[in-house]
């Protein structure tokens, strides 16, 4: 013979299998997807004497996710109130200025789009100054970062008065672009630094993996940028890579500085690089 209470936990758990059991539902829900198109635009100016790049495109369907639409046959030009620099088409949805172009900073730089529908579209953007580097450093000795053995490239430079400053920064290992995706580009503000030197600040990470030769050139590359550009790129990898908790929010568009709706943003940055040699000859302690 059961004791009683065994018995009694025994049923309590059929019973609590059964209303799981019971609770279970599926749903078949069909998601509409997006019936229209809209405008992505991808562009900047810079103090670099280059060709200057404008790339246009369409959003897709989110739930079929087609193969990315250029926008072609655009009439592409930016203007400083005095110069109109016109951009040619030279691959689908990208467009460039000529070789001559540059950028100054404390100019008021505009980028005017008229697609083949006639529809118009148009954005600003005032290129602040970015500080001088000092000079980059290779952290001592491999260490590990979240996993990963790596070597730190520490920046070292004043931040100069008065606050309201945000900083971009890219590498190239090589001269071969290292920070290829959004999510390993750097950017500041400096609201905790305002003033002050930054000595040995860890700006980027270079996984030991990739230190193939006994000396690597690493060129950091560091760009002013406005706040506007600073909240976009937050709101961007709010939107994308740092989701996944409970509390987040529910989804948005991202803001950006194009008119008529259309989405992306159009910089103006001026621009500073330094460069110094890695080695994988350091160990790990």
């Amino acid at each position: 013979m059961y004791p009683m209470k065994n018995i009694r936990q025994a049923f309590l758990l059929l019973l609590s299998a059964v209303i799981l059991i019971s609770c279970e539902e599926i749903m078949n829900i069909e998601f509409q997807g997006e019936s229209g198109k809209g405008l992505v635009v991808e562009g900047m100016i810079t103090t670099d004497t280059t060709a200057h790049m404008v790339k246009l495109s369409y959003t897709g369907d989110f739930f079929s996710r087609p193969e990315q639409e250029m926008v072609s046959d655009a009439e592409v030009t930016i203007t400083d109130g005095e110069n109109i620099f016109i951009l040619h088409e030279t691959d689908p949805g990208v467009y460039r200025t000529g070789r001559n172009v540059y950028g100054t900073v404390g100019t008021t730089y505009s980028l005017r789009i008229k697609l083949s529908d006639g529809s118009e579209f148009e954005a600003s953007e005032t290129m602040t100054s970015c500080v001088e580097i000092d000079s980059i450093r290779q952290s001592a000795n491999s260490s590990s970062y979240f996993g990963t053995y790596g070597y730190s490239v520490l920046y070292y430079g004043q931040e100069p008065e008065p606050a309201g400053d945000y900083y971009l920064y890219m590498l190239y290992l090589n001269d071969v672009l290292y920070t290829d995706t959004i999510t390993e580009v750097s950017f500041v503000s400096d609201e905790f630094v305002n003033g002050n030197y930054v000595s040995g600040f860890i700006i980027h990470r270079i996984r030991e993996n990739d230190l193939k030769y006994d000396f690597t050139k690493v060129t950091l590359e560091m760009y002013s940028i406005s706040k506007g550009y600073y909240e976009f790129l937050s709101a961007l990898l709010v939107e994308t890579v740092w989701r996944g908790s409970p509390w987040d929010g529910p989804p948005a568009n991202i803001p950006g500085n194009i008119s008529n709706n259309a989405r992306g943003y159009f910089r103006a940055s001026d621009v500073k690089r330094v460069t110094y040699y890695f080695s994988p000859t350091a160990r790990i302690n």
